[in-house]
């Protein structure tokens, strides 16, 4: 990595061997950023490492790293300390768990503490000193519209992610006087492989309208776009504005989110 260009951009994206992670990469080569991708997926990763690097010629490293180790967390701050300061950190790996809190194992509801909470943490403290320093950079913290509502079977999910939101705007407070921007990421329903396991088997998904699905490429491009606005959430899309907007009011009664939203 030190033959690289010393003014190529670079940016970490964790959960980068699908979906919007994916997309993240794809987007962000397009717009010439040396990349290091992470996930636990390794073939899945290496795929996509490869194709950006046929596609778009920038720099790509593959970390294979499941972020529920701390072992595997703390590779990825190896990497970061070591390698070229970032311009940009994504903060998007993440699993869903939809039932009841009482039946799901509890290393699963630590496991995903780990990869909402715990990663996004550490990564954001290792990569802002740099950051700082430079005056430059920026953190995407990848949410959910899941962490305003309040259904069962969404309280470890909808409260971690909770967590990542209110994480990135008390930041925001501490680091935007620095030229560091923090962007709350908040999606709505995105075509993605996150709801492709066992635990989404039985779920209500399927029954979504088509057309209140957005492209992992939309809600990617929606993101960067307003990187530099001054505009620290970013909610992609008119419909997913709109529900947002209902959503933070409490305009829909629990009965509704029941059956419709959850």
């Amino acid at each position: 990595m030190t033959s690289v260009d010393p003014e190529t951009k670079w940016a970490l994206i964790t959960g980068a061997a699908s979906g919007i992670g994916a997309a993240f990469a794809a987007g962000l080569a397009a717009r010439n950023y040396g990349l290091c991708l992470v996930d636990k997926q390794r073939d899945a990763l290496i795929a996509v490492a490869r194709d950006i690097t046929a596609r778009h010629g920038v720099p790509v490293t593959p970390i294979v790293a499941d972020l529920q180790s701390i072992a595997d967390q703390d590779a990825v701050i190896d990497f970061i300390a070591g390698a070229p300061a970032l311009d940009l950190l994504i903060n998007n790996a993440g699993f869903g768990v939809p039932h009841l809190f009482q039946t799901v194992l509890p290393e699963s509801h630590v496991a995903m503490l780990q990869v909402h909470v715990v990663a996004p943490v550490r990564f954001s403290r290792a990569a802002l000193p740099a950051m700082i320093a430079r005056r430059k950079g920026a953190i995407i913290n990848v949410c959910s519209m899941s962490l305003y509502i309040q259904t069962p079977g969404n309280t470890m999910y909808g409260a971690t992610k909770l967590f990542l939101d209110g994480f990135s705007q008390r930041l925001n407070l501490e680091v935007g006087a620095h030229g560091i921007e923090i962007q709350s990421l908040i999606p709505g329903y995105t075509i993605s492989n996150f709801g492709n396991t066992d635990e989404y088997k039985h779920s209500r998904r399927a029954a979504i309208p088509a057309f209140l699905w957005s492209s992992a490429e939309s809600v990617v491009e929606a993101s960067l776009q307003q990187l530099g606005s001054g505009r620290l959430k970013c909610v992609p899309g008119t419909f997913n504005r709109v529900l947002e907007f209902c959503l933070r009011r409490g305009l829909f009664s629990p009965r509704l989110m029941r059956r419709w939203i959850a």
